[in-house]
Parts: structure tokens; C-alpha cells; sequence
């Protein structure tokens, strides 16, 4: 592993690519004469074959989901099973734009390639927060406040998250209007809100319904990527083949794990036990496994633990005593019986899901010719390529690592923090030396006291004691210049304050991270047109 170093752009409009767009086709067809290579044993299953079958099946499972969600799919499929597919995905929150635009970048390389694009809604990862961070004006200042837009109920992932209070969930677009005032002329959430309660039917998941909104919004821009939620991912035969295999190698894939993650933790000095993830651990006769598993009914991730007999193995739920399923699997065994019994969880209420580093390897490895990554996940896939080479005996695949920086529009100060740090360079120099800033008004006491200590500056006491003596005196004669300075330092005082409140104003002002519902709807959707390919100009509805 090499340490990699991301920047989010500092300017408005700025974008982090890397590699260069530019430089995306030729990264595409090095990857795909990669996995065309690439001859891997899934336990029964060719490394070529699956990846036929887990791009057939993300694609019908995505174009199931879209019309159930009132959204048309794309029309660039053939035969059910993409040519080429370029593949992003995140969590199903109100993200920032710099988030966004991975969805229209993909649209624009998939329109340019003549191939689809995919986005795994990353659904089984829970809520960081219930709240959106909103720009508003108080007392004539600009700052920024909290609104809910549901009472918060705890870590349950987003598939199974409820909406709390559906009365104060309807109305969050209008106490964020209230916060707002007239900041933001049209913002998204005038358009995105009602779409979201609209898709609150038959009480959807709140994952469901920020998702559904966001995609349906897309479409009226003209970006009609595929679209699939990691939890209908997960019920894929494909996956359930992907699975079996890091199942029945488990004691192999721990150890490349393990190890991966201690050197990751070297090259960057990391002390925690728990970043960027935890190693899996071993209890007993019981493994830990890279996914999580939990019931419908209680909603709550747990690792999964998995006991290999000499025939079969046993998965359990961490913190439960029992086993909930036993799969006819071992190392050696192929694995069409145990994909079978897989395939049978979801009727028992039973939710197997993948971790971070699990979903980005069944995606870049096994779904995508091209994936694009965030910074975040950017990161962590460097500890999932040293991963993968080792467990997957394959040259791992490059990703598009994409980010980009847009502002609000809020008014700014236009602060320098140069003068600010003069302002402190200033404030310390008048408190030692006062001396310096009198401007030849100084009284004779003053005078005769700067004499002083000019005469004190000019030698250097090797007595500790004399050094002790010069140093108090040199303190004292600081302070009793201080009041004739006093005016001066007050005037600096004052600037200093309105300096730092304008640099305040100007961190809100040009912060990255406010929700994408939060932006000029018209401005925002030129911004991301640029990566589209042209779509969204050509708003064609899907």
C-alpha cells in the first residue's frame, strides 16, 4: 500500500478527479481487458460467469425497483445484461453536491460509452442523524442551525428506519424555508419534499423515500442511471454465490484481512482499534464474517459469526446463542446447494448484508467495468485493493475517485485570514513590546524606561540569577508602558473581532457540505449538467 493524498477543491465549482475525466476511457478499457483475464474460482462459479450473471441480475433487479418507484428505466440495455456498466452508490441521505455529481458523471461516461449507468443505494448502513444543517440569519449574522426532519429513533439500518412522526416529517420542508428566509432563491427541497412524502405509501422506509425522491428528481433533469438498493443487491443469486465463497474461505479471507489492516494501520499511524474498520475476531469455534446480519424484527446490525463443521457450517447472529442457518459448505465443496439455502433468508425475516469493504469489492470486482468512488470511500478502498490482491489473486481494477465543491450562494464578508493573523501578530507584539508602537510620543518615564531596556537588551547574563532578575524586569517595564499602548491595542481588539466574525460568516458562506435540497435548483442543475454528458440539459423525463 502507498498513501494516497485527496484534497476537496478549496474554490466554488472546484472538482477533484482522479485520474482525469480525461483519462476515464482508457482506464475503462484497462480494466476491462483486466476482468476479461481474470480466471477466479467462486466456489463452483467461474470469476467470468458470475460476473455475466451479477450484472443480468442487478440490472433486472434495478429496472423491478425503478417501476415500482414510479421511475423509467434507461433505455440502454441489451439482452438484460449491460455491456458496460459504470457504477457508484451512497448512503440514501440528503447529501451535498459534492456527493451528487458522481450520479451525473456517471451518466455522462455511460452516454459517452454507449454503455448503463448504476447506483447502489447503499440502504443497509444507518443514519448518522435525523437533521439537515440550514444557513439562517439571526440578529442581522449569518450562522447555520439544525433541523430535524424526523424525531430521531435509533441505529436501525435505512431499509428497516421508519419514519417516527409522520405530521412533523410533512412538514420539514416548510421549517426549513422559515430557517432559510430569503437566502436561497428556489431551492430543491421546494420540489424535492413533496416527492419524498409522496413516496410515504403504505409506510416505506424512510431510506426508501429519500432515495425515491432524489431519483424521480434526476429523471426530470434527464439522468436515468439504474438505480438498486444494496438490500435487493443482496438478494441476487450472484451475491448469494459472492457470499458463499468468502463463507467457505473464511479462515483464508480473516487472515488476508487481518493482516491488510494492520499495515494500513502502520502506513498511516493509526492507533484505534476501530479505524478505518475493525479486524474480524475469532470466539471460540466461531469466525467472524465480513457482513451483518440482523432480523426484520429487530433491527439492529450485528456481525455475522459463522462455525465450519466437518460438512457443513453454522451461521449465527452475534449475540444470539443459536444458529440460524446451517449451509451445506466447506472450503472444498462447491457451492450450489448452500446458494440455495442462502437464497431461502429473506422469508424467514432474516437480513444478510454486506459491510463497506464487502460492497465495494462485490462491486468493482463483479458488477462494474468503471466504479467511482467519493474521498471517503476512496480511502478505504485502498485497504480493500491490498485485500482483494491477495484474496482474489487478481491486479485490482481502477475507480474514479470524484468530488466536487459547490456553494450555497450565501452572501460573504470576503474576510482575509492573512489579516487576521497579522491582527494576532500585532496584539502580541503591543503586550512585549509596547516599546516599538509609541511612535516618538513616548513621556520622559517612557522614555527612560525604553532606555532601559534597550540597555537590558543589549546583554546576555550567564547567571541564572541575573537571567531571572532581567527577565522580571523586562516584564515590568512591559507593563507599565501597556497603558500608553492601550488605545492602540483597543482599535486592533476591535478589528480583530469584526475579522473574525467575517471569516466566520465566510466558513458558512462557502461550506461544501450543506444538503444538495438546500441549493438554488436552476444553478445547481447548470453545475452538475457540466458531467451529464449534456442530459440534464436536455431535461427528457424518465
Amino acid at each position: 500500500m502507498k498513501p494516497t493524498r485527496l484534497r476537496t477543491p478549496a474554490h466554488d465549482g472546484g472538482l477533484l478527479a482522479s485520474p482525469p475525466l480525461d483519462e476515464v476511457d482508457a482506464l475503462i478499457d484497462a480494466n476491462l481487458a483486466r476482468s476479461g483475464s481474470w480466471e477466479y474460482d467462486f466456489q463452483g462459479r467461474p470469476a467470468s460467469r458470475l460476473r455475466g450473471e451479477a450484472r443480468r441480475q442487478a440490472a433486472t433487479a434495478a429496472v423491478a425497483y425503478l417501476r415500482e418507484i414510479g421511475a423509467a428505466p434507461p433505455g440502454a440495455l441489451h439482452h438484460g445484461e449491460p455491456d458496460c456498466l459504470v457504477v457508484t452508490g451512497h448512503q440514501p441521505e440528503m447529501f451535498h453536491p459534492g456527493v451528487w455529481v458522481k450520479n451525473f458523471a456517471a451518466a455522462g461516461i455511460a452516454a459517452r460509452r454507449e454503455c448503463c449507468a448504476l447506483n447502489l443505494v447503499v440502504d443497509d448502513d444507518i443514519p448518522k442523524n435525523a437533521s439537515i444543517r440550514v444557513p439562517t440569519v439571526v440578529d442581522g449574522r449569518l450562522t447555520a442551525r439544525r433541523v430535524e426532519f424526523d424525531r430521531w429513533g435509533g441505529e436501525a439500518p435505512y431499509e428497516d428506519l421508519p419514519v417516527r412522526d409522520e405530521a412533523f416529517f410533512a412538514s420539514f420542508d416548510r421549517r426549513v424555508r422559515e430557517k432559510l428566509g430569503d437566502l436561497i432563491d428556489d431551492p430543491i427541497i421546494d420540489v424535492y419534499w413533496p416527492e419524498v412524502v409522496r413516496h410515504g405509501d403504505r409506510g416505506a422506509p424512510l431510506g426508501r423515500r429519500l432515495a425515491a425522491a432524489r431519483r424521480r428528481l434526476e429523471g426530470s433533469w434527464g439522468v436515468c442511471n439504474l438505480e438498486i438498493p444494496i438490500s435487493r443487491l443482496c438478494q441476487t443469486e450472484a451475491f448469494a454465490w459472492f457470499a458463499c465463497h468468502l463463507l467457505a474461505q473464511l479462515p483464508r479471507y480473516q487472515s488476508v484481512y487481518n493482516q491488510a489492516l494492520l499495515e494500513y494501520r502502520a502506513l498511516y499511524g493509526i492507533r484505534s482499534k476501530n479505524h478505518p474498520v475493525s479486524a474480524l475476531k475469532t470466539e471460540g469455534e466461531w469466525r467472524e464474517a465480513p457482513f451483518w446480519v440482523w432480523r426484520a424484527s429487530a433491527p439492529r446490525r450485528q456481525p455475522l459469526l459463522v462455525r465450519q463443521d466437518d460438512r457443513t457450517m453454522l451461521l449465527r447472529i452475534s449475540g444470539e446463542p443459536e444458529p440460524f442457518l446451517e449451509l451445506p459448505l466447506t472450503a472444498d465443496r462447491e457451492a450450489c446447494c448452500a446458494v440455495e439455502r442462502l437464497l431461502e433468508l429473506p422469508a424467514t425475516g432474516v437480513r444478510l448484508r454486506t459491510r463497506a469493504l464487502t460492497t465495494t469489492m462485490f462491486s468493482r470486482y463483479l458488477l462494474s467495468d468503471l466504479f467511482i468512488h467519493g474521498i471517503g470511500g476512496a480511502k478505504y478502498d485502498e485497504l480493500g485493493d491490498a485485500i482483494a490482491r491477495r484474496f482474489l489473486h487478481v491486479e485490482p481494477p481502477g475507480f474514479l475517485t470524484l468530488s466536487l465543491t459547490a456553494w450555497l450562494g450565501l452572501p460573504e464578508a470576503s474576510a482575509s485570514p492573512e489579516r487576521l493573523a497579522g491582527l494576532d501578530r500585532e496584539l502580541r507584539d503591543l503586550t512585549y513590546n509596547p516599546d516599538r508602537h509609541l511612535n516618538g510620543a513616548a513621556t520622559p518615564d517612557a522614555a527612560r524606561l525604553i532606555a532601559e531596556k534597550e540597555a537590558l537588551e543589549a546583554v546576555d547574563p550567564t547567571d541564572p540569577a541575573e537571567r531571572l532578575e532581567r527577565f522580571r524586569r523586562f516584564r515590568a517595564i512591559n507593563e507599565t508602558l501597556q497603558p500608553l499602548v492601550e488605545p492602540r491595542r483597543e482599535t486592533a481588539r476591535r478589528e480583530r473581532e469584526r475579522t473574525a466574525q467575517a471569516l466566520d460568516v465566510d466558513r458558512l458562506a462557502r461550506n461544501r457540505e450543506y444538503s444538495m435540497v438546500l441549493y438554488p435548483r436552476r444553478r445547481l442543475r447548470r453545475t452538475l449538467s457540466a458531467y451529464s454528458g449534456g442530459a440534464v440539459e436536455a431535461a427528457v423525463g424518465c
